[in-house]
């Protein structure tokens, strides 16, 4: 009889280990789905939104520039186009006015010339001139119009 009440014991202990084991189980697999699901309900993560760049809606080619740079001795040509949120002015054929052509390209002609072959010559800093094209550009249009700067063409010498 001893026997039979030891093995009871030890099989209703078992069984409360075997509840808990499940149980942890069990809380650990719901917290993994809730994430899952979550992650589907609320969408991306800032970083990956922050990834995703779309592209402008309108972009404007600029005609070419050449400008001596700060360092006296070097110049650029470059060539632009800027990406913009809506179109702007309402020229023909999708041309900028002349009343806006000539502050965009005063503007760009000031932010080249103030630069140096040094600064221009890295990726990081032509990233900079850009960053630097985009405030100004929208100072002066304003609304954040410009979402983009773009060199589709660059010579320094």
């Amino acid at each position: 009889m001893a026997a039979k009440k030891a093995s009871a014991e030890g099989a209703s202990s078992g069984g409360k280990n075997k509840t808990i084991i499940f149980l942890a189980v069990g809380i650990l697999l719901g917290a993994v789905v809730a994430f899952g699901v979550g992650k589907v309900i609320f969408g991306k993560s800032k970083e990956e939104k922050k990834e995703e760049k779309t592209l402008p809606e309108y972009t404007i080619e600029l005609d070419e520039f050449v400008v001596n740079l700060a360092d006296g001795s070097h110049y650029a040509k470059v060539t632009l186009a800027i990406g913009l949120e809506k179109p702007l002015g309402g020229g023909e054929g999708g041309k900028l006015e002349p009343k806006l052509l000539a502050p965009i390209r005063d503007t760009v002609i000031t932010v080249l010339s103030s630069k140096s072959m040094s600064q221009l010559v890295s990726g990081e800093g032509k990233e900079k001139m850009k960053k630097e094209l985009k405030e100004k550009l929208n100072e002066l249009l304003g609304d954040e119009m410009v979402k983009e700067v773009y060199f589709t063409s660059l010579t320094l010498q």
